[in-house]
């Protein structure tokens, strides 16, 4: 029997600050309306969104992932807002509400909105974009848990103690034990172990090895021979 379970942990940077000259991206981007700027006395806002999502695998108690890999996903958005939900005048709700919006799962958007703010204070009369860089890192670890008969166990300890003594012919298994376990076909660049952990032999490419739930390989008439 086999049990998963999962852990995520989250972390999140910011950065923000007040473009001193339009970008390109951002000349297109602005209201059409410079007159609508003036009557509105808004901000043009830009978030730069980066999602770094790290995803590990482990199998009961080893110690090191069996399989690990990350993405990442960027994109950007950009909007324009009066000067007072800027300012937080409307206790920050429009800001807020527009924060959790964008899908970036924010450990605090309050102190990303209260940021804002205070560059927007400083900007005087300057309507030059406030861009907002947000970096959210998540991490999430799967660990996968078996649970081995008591016959299971007996077979494997045999195995471990045969090879604490240096005999390179241990006590066969069970036949009901090596069918329980995966066999895979060994690769190079696999993050197999190139040595059989019986007979301390290299695995020759594409031959069929027996994997035990920590990852640890063997030939397997290397449990049958003695």
């Amino acid at each position: 029997m086999s049990r998963t379970r999962f852990s995520i942990t989250k972390h999140t940077n910011f950065r923000v600050w007040q473009e001193s000259q339009p970008s390109s991206s951002n000349h297109q981007q602005q209201p059409p309306s410079r007159r609508r700027l003036h009557l509105l006395d808004g901000f043009p806002i830009e978030f730069r969104i980066r999602k770094l999502v790290k995803t590990e695998k482990y199998v009961g108690n080893c110690p090191e992932p069996v399989d690990s890999n990350q993405r990442v996903f960027s994109w950007s958005k950009y909007i324009w807002l009066p000067k007072h939900q800027v300012l937080l005048h409307d206790n920050g709700a429009r800001l807020l509400s527009l924060l959790r919006d964008l899908d970036t799962q924010l450990e605090n958007p309050a102190a990303v909105s209260r940021k804002i703010a205070r560059v927007a204070a400083s900007a005087e009369t300057s309507r030059m974009p406030i861009v907002v860089k947000l970096l959210i890192t998540v991490k999430v670890t799967r660990i996968d848990d078996y649970e081995f008969s008591s016959q299971q166990v007996l077979d494997d300890t045999v195995i471990l103690n045969s090879m604490e003594t240096y005999e390179f012919k241990p006590a066969p298994a069970t036949n009901s034990s090596i069918e329980n376990l995966d066999k895979v076909r060994f690769q190079l660049g696999s993050k197999l172990v190139r040595e059989c952990i019986i007979c301390m032999e290299e695995f020759q490419t594409g031959s069929e090895v027996t994997r035990m739930p920590c990852s640890h390989v063997f030939h397997g008439e290397c449990t049958s021979s003695g």
